[in-house]
C-alpha cells in the first residue's frame, strides 16, 4: 500500500529498518465497530479493513460464466476452420478436374446428342476466335462441340482445339463464344459461326 485509505497521505517508511518477513496482524474477522476520528493526526496503523473483503468472490454460476467465455474463442476457430476448408473444397471441386493446371475453369456442360443442322453454322477450318467466352472444357469432336453450341441459345460461335494442337498430351477443347470478336488464322483449330 502506498496510500492512506483514511486520508489519502502518501505512506512513508518509519525509521526502523524494513524487514521483508515482517507479518501484518489483522483483527479477527468479525463485526467492526467504528470509532471516532481523532482531532490531532497520531501514530496508527493505516489498515483498516482485511484484504478478503477486496477479494472477488465467485459463485458456481459465476465459473460457468467463466468457462462459457473461455471456450468461446474455441469454437471460433474451428467454425473459422471448417469454413475454410469447406470454401477451399468448393474451389478445387469447380475447377474441373483438371490436373495439368492449363485449363482451370467451369465444370464441363453436360454431353448434348443432338446434331445440329448444318446451315446453322459457317464453319472455318484452320481459324481460332477470340471473343466473350461462355464456358470451355474438354470435347472429344468439333461434331460435339459445335452440338454444345447449338443447344445453347446464347452461344454465337464457337472454336474446338484439336487435340495435340499445342501439347502431343493435350485433349481436345470446345470455346464457346457469346459474341465473336477475331478471326485468327491457325492450324490448331476449327471453328464455326452461327448463321
Amino acid at each position: 500500500m502506498v496510500f492512506c485509505l483514511d486520508d489519502g497521505a502518501r505512506l512513508v517508511r518509519s525509521g526502523a529498518a524494513f524487514d521483508p518477513n515482517a507479518t501484518w496482524n489483522l483483527p479477527a474477522p468479525g463485526p467492526t465497530v467504528a470509532s471516532p476520528r481523532p482531532t490531532s493526526p497520531t501514530a496508527q496503523s493505516t489498515i483498516t479493513s482485511r484484504p478478503e473483503q477486496f477479494q472477488r468472490r465467485v459463485s458456481a454460476g459465476d465459473d460457468r460464466g467463466e468457462s462459457r467465455r473461455g471456450a468461446l474463442p474455441w469454437v471460433f476457430a474451428i467454425v473459422l476452420v471448417v469454413g475454410a476448408t469447406g470454401v477451399l473444397m468448393a474451389w478445387v471441386m469447380t475447377r474441373g478436374g483438371d490436373t495439368t493446371g492449363k485449363y482451370p475453369g467451369p465444370t464441363p456442360m453436360p454431353i448434348v446428342t443432338a446434331t445440329p443442322v448444318p446451315e446453322m453454322f459457317a464453319v472455318l477450318d484452320n481459324i481460332s476466335f477470340n471473343g466473350s467466352r461462355i464456358t470451355y472444357y474438354q470435347r472429344t469432336s468439333f461434331d460435339l462441340c459445335q452440338a454444345d453450341c447449338a443447344g445453347n441459345a446464347n452461344c454465337k460461335g464457337l472454336t474446338w482445339i484439336r487435340p495435340g494442337a499445342y501439347n502431343p498430351s493435350d485433349p481436345g477443347m470446345c470455346y464457346l463464344m457469346s459474341a465473336v470478336t477475331e478471326r485468327i488464322p491457325h492450324a490448331c483449330c476449327i471453328s464455326a459461326v452461327r448463321n
